[in-house]
């Protein structure tokens, strides 16, 4: 046989698998290559790196380590870092819960209470941009984000962002924001080869950007590890490459109390978020002594994975593993169907996001986008009932979460933005990056958006960043990014005299492009100016309009104008509270019943 044919046997027939092997203990891993001090990015994708986190705690509780924490969100089981004083700083859009509802935690307050801990506030896309640039290498990248916020004075005297002449367009300015490299990074993903080659399922949140810019590598957990075949056979979904991995564990349900979705691969069973056990976890944050017990009993206490696994049993498993599949939302209604059934006038929280759903459809059609961005919550739910409208017309409209999921079609039962039952029914599955910066705005921007307001003065800013004593509130997420980027958003807010002010405290999402408002009472318009309007007011049985115009007046905290052609806009029908109560039975956003 000539020698070009035995190297092909020898050498070439058999496809070379990747001989390093890096299987390794995850409590191992932690102490080899954690250090205190370091820069940590837990990387966020539809998967959390959860069982690392834990054992993190575990190795360095009682330690103060000093680790700068660089990620989205500083949330959920993420907290017990700053609570156990693992965290000197945290890099992050939003610090605060976000289940059920968004709102504070007093994890956070607490830590920046004993002095040894801050925040550096950012937006979700911005977040992914800096770390972008650290992967690419490169010192900076442009944004369209936080311009004209205080986020942008914040991160500027801070030496992170920076607003420099555009060099293609004469007497322009152009946001910059500085590179992030964090010195090492935790995945968790569905399944992994031995040398670390990985398998990760959109939508991507995050997405790797933070793993690749890693200065020292990552630290890669994975629900199964498999033969590499099994990995080329689903090379379209790696996104984590064998050469920047540290270290490799098998850790089943790594991800838990947070799900993981793999649709169409069928050794991988997805699981869905354990909503039971993330309430048990909000409900312990209602003291400090409940927390320390909880964090006791879940983490420390704990010897390691396995422990938690066993804790949690298998009749839990059983149980997120059916929430995840796609008609699980029926069995859930059929909870509440005693609920739903008794049919009732319109809560305040009901009447608003129906007549929110009615006004984003009317500009919907009058403007011809076509695709919505929702903040959580009742701008979700807003958008939701506005898609179904729509469609009645014969319009298409495609709604877009900021964490990578485009064109879904929501399901009932789970109001939740990042519910694993509207993943199956998404056309594209994506990240932060596209859906915040190429989908939400871009060079072709159809896009509307909408959020909700804690705070919003007589220009539109919006404040859900510090009170004006200073009190952290969450922060960003994606909020900036959408107002600053969709050629215009729609705001829900509850009509307050402590949310509609005169002058935001802190301009978390500046107003220049917010313009609409739809409260619990009426609707604000800008028109001429720059400054919101009442232009509508919902109609309420033995309430005129002088009434109605006292009522909004009373609980708006700046000297408001009236239109000369103020409408009386009818009352929510049936149908309408029918298909909004379906998609959040539980009343997580729609508040109590009219008749409570």
């Amino acid at each position: 046989m000539s020698l070009w044919r035995e190297l092909i046997e020898q050498r070439i027939s058999a496809v070379h698998d990747n001989a390093v092997d890096r299987r390794m203990d995850l409590a191992e891993a932690i102490r080899r290559f954690v250090r205190p001090g370091m820069k940590i990015d837990p990387v966020t994708m539809q998967a959390r790196p959860q069982a690392a986190m834990y054992e993190l705690c575990r190795q360095f509780a009682g330690k103060r380590p000093g680790f700068e924490f660089v990620s989205s969100a500083l949330s959920g089981s993420y907290l017990q870092l700053a609570h156990l004083g693992l965290l000197r700083k945290a890099v992050v859009s939003f610090a605060g819960e976000g289940y059920p509802t968004p709102g504070p935690s007093p994890i956070t307050r607490w830590a920046l209470e004993r002095g040894d801990f801050e925040i550096e506030n950012w937006t979700m896309l911005t977040i992914s941009q800096r770390l972008l640039a650290g992967a690419m290498g490169v010192p900076f990248l442009t944004t369209r984000s936080i311009v004209g916020s205080s986020l942008a004075g914040e991160n500027r005297a801070a030496g992170a962002y920076a607003e420099v002449p555009d060099p293609f367009s004469p007497g322009g300015v152009q946001g910059v924001v500085r590179a992030y490299q964090p010195d090492i990074a935790f995945v968790h993903v569905w399944a992994a080869d031995r040398a670390g080659n990985a398998v990760c399922f959109p939508p991507y949140q995050e997405n790797v950007y933070g793993a690749l810019a890693a200065r020292e590598g990552v630290v890669l957990t994975a629900h199964r590890i498999v033969p590499t075949d099994f990995i080329r056979r689903h090379s379209h979904l790696v996104r984590i490459p064998a050469e920047i991995v540290l270290s490799v564990t098998e850790v089943p349900y790594g991800s838990h109390p947070y799900g993981n979705y793999s649709a169409g691969i069928p050794e991988l069973r997805a699981y869905a978020n354990d909503y039971a056990f993330m309430r048990e976890h909000r409900e312990a944050q209602r003291s400090r002594e409940r927390y320390d017990a909880w964090t006791r009993e879940w983490i420390l206490d704990l010897a390691d994975h396995e422990a938690y696994l066993a804790k949690l049993g298998p009749r839990r498993l059983q149980v997120i593993h059916r929430a995840a599949e796609p008609d699980s939302w029926r069995d859930e209604l059929e909870l509440h169907a005693a609920s739903l059934d008794r049919a009732g006038a319109a809560g305040s929280v009901e009447e608003m996001i129906v007549q929110a759903a009615r006004e984003l459809a009317r500009r919907v059609a009058l403007q011809g986008y076509r695709t919505v961005l929702a903040g959580a919550g009742q701008a979700s739910l807003m958008c939701w009932l506005a898609a179904h409208r729509l469609r009645d017309e014969g319009i298409e409209l495609a709604l877009l979460a900021e964490t990578g999921m485009y064109g879904f079609d929501p399901r009932p039962s789970d109001p939740f933005l990042t519910s694993y039952r509207n993943l199956p029914t998404c056309t594209q599955l994506t990240d932060v990056f596209e859906a915040l910066g190429l989908h939400g705005c871009g060079g072709m921007n159809t896009c509307v958006g909408a959020i909700g307001a804690g705070e919003i003065d007589r220009f539109g800013n919006v404040n859900s960043t510090r009170t004006a004593s200073g009190e952290f509130l969450v922060g960003s997420g994606g909020a900036n990014d959408i107002v600053t980027s969709a050629a215009e958003t729609v705001v829900v807010a509850v009509q307050r005299t402590q949310t509609f002010v005169d002058k935001a405290s802190y301009v978390t999402s500046p107003g220049a492009r917010i313009r609409c408002v739809i409260s619990t009472l009426g609707r604000f318009e800008k028109r001429d100016g720059e400054e919101l309007v009442l232009t509508g007011y919902f109609a309420a049985a033995g309430r005129d309009r002088e009434q109605a115009v006292a009522d909004i007046r009373g609980r708006c905290g700046w000297a408001l104008q009236v239109a000369g052609d103020l409408e009386e806009l009818a009352p929510a029908s049936a149908e309408e509270l029918a298909l909004l109560r379906v998609f959040d039975p539980e009343r997580f956003f729609l508040g109590k019943p009219a008749s409570a």
